[in-house]
């Protein structure tokens, strides 16, 4: 008879459901339809929703609006890190999260690391102000004639890297490393010339420190002859701090402190992170292999005609420091 009069599925359910006061499964059982499908039909109806009435397609997404951006640029700088798509669409209500993804996109706005770089207080940033003024003065002849000095960490399994071109079907198998090993260097730089590399296992120490210190400083007085005045740079790692007075008293170096937390001040941290790329690039396997990359890649990027270039765009840096009145570069 249903068929007769042309009579829906729809609508025989809701005279089966509501009228008849049938439950789901023989409703399923008599419309011939799935059992999911009533158990739906049966939760919308008790909701109050018509199901005879079609959706139309996209309709149950606003028109995203100024108002609605606004919005939601509003709860994301209230809760930057749980805001998700999913939450964002949820609290406003009628606007899915592929719609919200696209607006953000639009406006430049990702969902990406925070930022952990240093927030400077005022007085670290006069400290560093001042401290890129004194190097500037004269033509920047202290940034000419100092040795800028550090220590670098490096571990083996660490110098490996784990991806590279590869055809359709080829699968590149690369040896790894056969043990753990760490090593750490020190280093000074200076626009004449560079000290060996100190290649070491223990940690920095107040012991090692002045021993690293005695092995490199006939090396820093050959690069400035007969008497030339030279400068000795460094931060203030607690080794170097307590050892400051032996360096001036002892050693007789001219010693200038870098400002705290300063590291983008200090040349030498671009020369580690060059370091690192070219041991990587070699591959080493054993800690031989790893002492022996290091060394021949710190000889060559310490060559003359590199470390010129370095320190004309040190110089560039500190002027930049200043004109940024101390932040973070």
């Amino acid at each position: 008879m249903c068929d007769k009069y042309d009579i829906d599925d729809k609508t025989r359910f809701l005279v089966l459901f509501l009228d008849a006061k049938m439950n789901a499964q023989d409703i399923a059982h008599i419309i011939h339809r799935h059992l999911k499908t009533v158990y739906r039909w049966a939760s919308l109806t008790k909701k109050g929703y018509d199901i005879r009435i079609p959706k139309k397609k996209g309709g149950h997404n606003k028109l995203m609006t100024e108002e609605i951006e606004n919005k939601i640029t509003k709860m994301i700088k209230e809760n930057p890190e749980g805001s998700t798509l999913t939450k964002l669409a949820s609290r406003i209500g009628g606007i899915s999260a592929s719609t919200i993804r696209r607006a953000l996109a639009k406006m430049g706005i990702k969902f990406r690391p925070f930022d952990r770089g240093i927030i400077y207080t005022e007085e670290e940033r006069l400290l560093r102000v001042e401290f890129c003024k004194k190097m500037l003065s004269d033509e920047g002849r202290l940034i000419y004639r100092t040795f800028f000095s550090d220590e670098m960490g490096i571990e083996l399994n660490k110098t490996h890297k784990t991806k590279g071109w590869q055809l359709p079907n080829e699968k590149i198998k690369k040896k790894g490393a056969s043990e753990y090993i760490k090593l750490d260097c020190w280093g000074a730089i200076s626009a004449q010339g560079a000290t060996s590399l100190d290649v070491y296992k223990k940690g920095m120490k107040g012991e090692l420190y002045r021993e690293v210190i005695e092995r490199h400083r006939r090396e820093m007085e050959k690069l400035y002859p007969d008497g030339e005045e030279f400068y000795f740079l460094q931060d203030s790692h607690p080794t170097h701090r307590m050892n400051e007075e032996w360096i001036v008293k002892e050693q007789k170096l001219a010693l200038i402190r870098l400002p705290k937390r300063s590291p983008d001040l200090n040349i030498i941290e671009n020369l580690w992170m060059a370091l690192k790329e070219r041991v990587a690039s070699d591959v080493p396997a054993n800690e031989k292999e790893l002492r022996a990359s290091l060394v021949s890649n710190w000889e060559a990027l310490t060559k003359i005609e590199r470390l010129q270039s370095i320190f004309d765009g040190l110089h560039r840096r500190y002027i930049l420091c200043v004109e940024k009145e101390g932040q973070k570069l």
